[in-house]
């Protein structure tokens, strides 16, 4: 940390989602997340803690995050010590390094856009659908996202609900828009070959995480022998880790997520991809607009060349139900902020709404 850091408050909030987001892996009825209000030597900054509830996903957690911040890397960090002794726990210290960037850049006026060197104004807007009950539910979700101007609808998938799933959604919204899919790697390596086999005609942008966050070689195989683009995203946990993926020729297409990579970390990983010549596209974590304005201003930058998850505020949360005054989608495009920092800031009223848990947590001199 090259900012002193005087005093953070963690702040758990639960926002009611629209209509509940199923994947393979798990159901969400509610966004738990963990706000992270540092006040610097330059101020106060704003970042988000992405890590879900529950282990199913990457293995981290709100409450392990919550711990981690706590008891370990806070203390580290009001005394000015270096983090990279703290194994894992990488949406903690993502939201704790992108709160002391904002509060940096709040104070010299530079949007965060603007300090990461994106010249976008505007980020075309993508949308994940999580696995329905039946094809008719389906049909009607990702019609309405086509209609509301949605550039790349994204469909969650897992075996024995996947090629019916794809084919419906491509029958409905056409050959021209951007269709992928999402497997959260629960696919074993026969699985996959099967599933690209049987979805090769579709036109798919991607297929992300066939299989498991591990299985560099599994990747590597379907590479070499399907057609439709192999997308890694669990799998990019780290800067190293990208290079080794594309090293080993495991992927088509990287899924770049702001909130397990942190903001350098996602810068790195971009410029990786563009260095390579690799695809790169910018994921979503279910954000509220905190972690939503971090996630526009990477996704500004010229390497992501592929439209990724940034999407409206009311595709989550409604249009008044997010933290922050809303990300609204214009003409299937989000606006980057370009106000200092992150360019947004809770809203009180909403912030006190949403709240059921906070802890101040002061530098001890």
């Amino acid at each position: 940390m090259q900012d002193a850091l005087h005093e953070v408050e963690l702040l758990r909030v639960r926002l009611p989602l629209v209509a509940p987001f199923r994947t393979a892996r798990a159901a969400t009825f509610v966004k738990d997340a963990l706000l992270v209000r540092v006040r610097t030597e330059a101020g106060i900054g704003w970042g988000e803690c992405t890590a879900p509830p529950t282990p199913e996903y990457d293995g981290e957690t709100v409450d392990g995050s919550r711990l981690a911040l706590r008891d370990h890397l806070l203390p580290r960090a009001f005394v000015g010590a270096v983090l990279d002794d703290v194994r894992g726990a990488n949406a903690a210290r993502s939201a704790l390094e992108c709160a002391v960037l904002d509060a940096r850049l709040r104070a010299t006026g530079v949007s965060l856009a603007a300090w990461l060197g994106a010249a976008r104004t505007e980020v075309d807007a993508g949308v994940a659908v999580g696995l329905t009950d039946d094809l008719d539910a389906l049909r009607r979700v990702v019609a309405a996202y086509a209609t509301a101007g949605y550039r790349r609808i994204k469909c969650k998938i897992e075996p024995g609900r996947d090629v019916a799933v794809l084919r419906a959604a491509r029958a409905e919204v056409g050959p021209a828009l951007q269709l992928a899919a999402d497997a959260n790697g629960t696919y074993s390596l026969d699985d996959a070959f099967r599933l690209f086999a049987d979805v090769d005609d579709i036109g798919l942008q991607c297929v992300e995480q066939p299989c498991a966050s591990d299985a560099i070689e599994e990747h590597a195989a379907l590479v070499a022998q399907v057609a439709t683009p192999v997308c890694l995203d669990e799998t990019i946990t780290s800067p190293v880790a990208a290079r080794d993926a594309l090293a080993r020729r495991a992927c088509d297409v990287v899924a770049v997520k702001v909130g397990r990579l942190g903001i350098e970390g996602a810068r790195r990983v971009h410029d990786t991809c563009v260095g390579a010549g690799i695809a790169a596209l910018a994921g979503g974590m279910l954000e509220t607009g905190i972690g939503r304005a971090a996630l526009l201003a990477v996704a500004a930058l010229p390497g992501f060349t592929l439209t990724g998850d940034c999407s409206a505020s009311e595709r989550y949360f409604g249009i008044d139900g997010d933290l922050t005054q809303p990300f609204v989608l214009e003409a299937g495009r989000l606006r980057v902020p370009n106000g200092p920092g992150l360019g947004v800031e809770p809203i009180p009223d909403r912030l006190a709404r949403y709240t059921v848990a906070r802890e101040r947590i002061t530098r001890r001199d």
